[in-house]
């Protein structure tokens, strides 16, 4: 057993004769192996939602450079979150395991079972007088709360509250252990946590309540006094973590919410933590957070085990309080005091589950000695088991993009998010008409959504109806003019009607607002090249791959200008053999027109043999293809490699429609 700290008086005598079971580690074992595999299944699932803006819009980790980079960008391009440690984990991983949504599911898996575990062990200190059993049933109910699987099956927005959970739990830990060293892994638990997440900034509150409420069984602000030199660390830490964020984002924060927000955000999260038995909605409006039956049922179940707790010992209240400010921190960052994205979502209150958890077991040992047919430990066994039952059930809504857009719409019709994503979906699907229904309902939802706006009208480009585009396009730019998208899609519609000069300011203004806009870059790339302006064309290329390393069409053209160009100033044979190949073996040596660019790098830098071989492999596929023409230029490139000679182009806008001029 821990000492606390020495020399401190009226504190809870060390706990003696505790009941022990056989072998130290084989109830962790349970614990850590049971809730990994009921969160197993989800490894399957797809990508969704803000995985796609958080993850795959960004390069991976490639060298010192971008890791210097994760620590000084937003974690979101519109908002000013700092997150570099939840950042840096996705990020890694994706250059690591690539485009592939598995081991990102598998990390947010096991970062549940470790967070369950940090929860075991933070019950099972001997300060909170909690046996092996009851501190097992309360990690199982934190940990398989419907609600914390919000925080696995997400990849991204669950990893940014996974994460810093964890470490806010191994902070919380080692802060109520003694010794040097445990003070030590305290703090830099509490870096990790507070560089993962705002929000855990808490973690000095609770580490405040943990000195408060420990060390007597009347607590004393004179306890909180004598050490406050010891939350210095702390409070250094947090002070750079926001001298950081300011100099990178400057004084952009939050307005305040709404009060009534605040109070109803309370409710309802004990709500859906007491009662998580009805639908679940992701995000849910104001309008639908009170449902008045489930309120009901709440408040008599929270009265119940207000009850019971006032059953138990005098000694023990102290740390009833703990948990129970606990609660109310661990939500209060979350809690509508400043203005955020979403007033409510399920992930909120993964944290403060553990708190409610603690009460609620402490609530039902009351009944230890009773003459009940169920013991405590029988009823919370079947809870722990309905609960691990919605929580596997809960990865059906979460298996790929379109099965949790269509939950979330079927749960909350009136999300204007929820039909956006939906139309997302269909657009990727080619189901535009569908996909455009979907963008007027968010508009009519929201009608000032310069987003919605914006997106129906690409939907429309591509329909051809550039009239109604257009008109969009004004309505979204006035809403709101420093939409990069907006105006890229504007830029988009100029290009489709061949006003390239009108495209090119259009285009750099999306840039100027959003120096990370992929698109935007490519399309001022195809639009200067048009123009015969190279040399700016391939730096845009080259920062449209940069930004996004993940797109063939592009890192095509590109390796196409730099081994088919009449100037030799452009020309750049190595490069363009490196991109191409890239690209060919990423799409399965498939596409002709990607081999068709591998043969001219080839025939660039003087591998004619390799240039024919790969060239004849194109004009095969393209003939199977139906695509005569292209089989056709590819013949007449082929001729010139076997005379070795490469080939040069000066409009590469017409690329497929061109002959090839041999050079001697």
């Amino acid at each position: 057993m821990e000492k606390l700290e020495p020399n401190q008086k009226n504190r809870p005598s060390k706990i003696t004769n505790q009941p022990q079971f056989p072998g130290r580690f084989w109830i962790p074992l349970i614990l850590f192996v049971t809730v990994i595999g009921i969160y197993y299944p989800s490894i399957e699932n797809g990508f969704l939602y803000d995985d796609y803006e958080v993850i795959l819009s960004h390069p991976p980790i490639q060298s010192f450079e971008d890791v210097r980079q994760i620590f000084s960008e937003r974690h979101f391009p519109t908002l000013p979150y700092y997150r570099p440690v939840v950042r840096f984990s996705l990020l890694l991983q994706r250059a690591i395991h690539g485009d592939q949504p598995q081991p990102f599911h598998a990390f947010n898996v096991l970062l549940m079972g470790i967070a369950a575990l940090l929860a075991y062990g933070l019950l099972r200190l001997p300060i909170f007088n909690l046996e092996p059993l009851p501190a097992l049933i309360a990690s199982f109910l934190f940990a398989l709360h419907p609600v914390a699987s919000s925080c696995v099956y997400p990849i991204a927005s669950g990893r940014e509250t996974l994460m810093p959970g964890v470490f806010i739990l191994l902070a919380s830990y080692c802060y109520l252990r003694s010794g040097l060293k445990w003070r030590l892994g305290a703090v830099l638990a509490f870096a990790l946590a507070l560089f993962s997440k705002e929000q855990a900034v808490v973690t000095v509150i609770i580490f405040v309540l943990a000195d408060f409420f420990r060390i007597s069984a009347s607590p004393s602000p004179k306890n909180i006094i004598r050490r406050i030199g010891n939350y210095l660390p702390e409070v250094i830490i947090c002070s750079v973590y926001f001298f950081i964020r300011h100099s990178l984002f400057g004084g952009e924060e939050y307005s305040f919410g709404n009060l009534t927000n605040f109070v109803l955000y309370f409710v309802y999260s004990l709500q859906v933590l007491i009662i998580p038995f009805a639908k679940l909605i992701y995000e849910p409006p104001v309008e639908i957070w009170l449902t008045p039956w489930r309120l009901v049922i709440s408040c008599t179940i929270i009265l119940w085990i207000f009850i019971r707790l006032l059953k138990l010992p005098s000694s023990i209240r102290p740390m009833l309080y703990f948990w129970l400010t606990w609660h109310f921190f661990m939500l209060l960052p979350t809690a509508n005091l400043l203005q955020q994205e979403a007033p409510f979502a399920e992930r909120y209150v993964f944290l403060a589950g553990l708190g409610t958890a603690f009460l609620i077991v402490s609530a039902f040992k009351t009944y230890d000695n009773s003459k009940y047919l169920l013991s405590y430990k029988g009823c919370l066994t079947l809870v722990v088991l309905i609960f691990a039952t919605l929580t596997i059930h809960r990865s059906t809504y979460f298996q790929n993009y379109e099965t949790f857009c269509r939950n979330w719409l079927t749960t909350n019709p009136k999300a204007p998010n929820a039909h956006n994503s939906m139309a997302v979906v269909l657009t990727m699907e080619g189901k535009l008409e569908e996909a455009a229904f979907h963008y007027k309902e968010a508009i009519n939802l929201v009608p000032d959504s310069s987003e919605a706006h914006s997106n129906l009208a690409s939907i429309r480009i591509q329909q051809g109806k550039k009239i109604e585009a257009f008109e969009l396009l004004k309505k979204a730019i006035s809403i709101d003019p420093n939409s990069s998208s907006a105006h890229n899609n504007l830029a988009t519609l100029f290009l489709s009607q061949g006003k390239t000069k009108e495209a090119i300011p259009v285009l750099a203004k999306a840039i100027d607002l959003n120096p990370d806009d992929f698109q935007a870059h490519a399309n001022l790339a195809n639009a200067l090249a048009h123009q015969g302006k190279i040399s700016q064309s391939l730096n845009h290329y080259r920062e449209a791959l940069r930004i996004n390393p993940s797109w063939p069409e592009v890192a095509n053209r590109l390796a196409w200008i730099l081994a088919t160009h009449t100037n030799p100033q452009f020309r750049h044979g190595k490069e363009s053999v490196e991109l191409s190949e890239q690209i060919c073996q990423e799409t399965n040596y498939s596409n002709p027109l990607f081999l068709d660019t591998l043969g001219a790098a080839y025939a660039e830098v003087e591998r004619f043999e390799q240039a024919i071989k790969i060239s004849q492999l194109a004009k095969k596929i393209a003939t199977s293809k139906g695509l005569l023409d292209l089989a056709a230029q590819i013949q007449n490139r082929i001729l010139a490699y076997r005379g070795h000679q490469p080939i040069r182009y000066t409009n590469i806008q017409w690329r497929s429609v061109q002959t090839p001029v041999a050079t001697y």
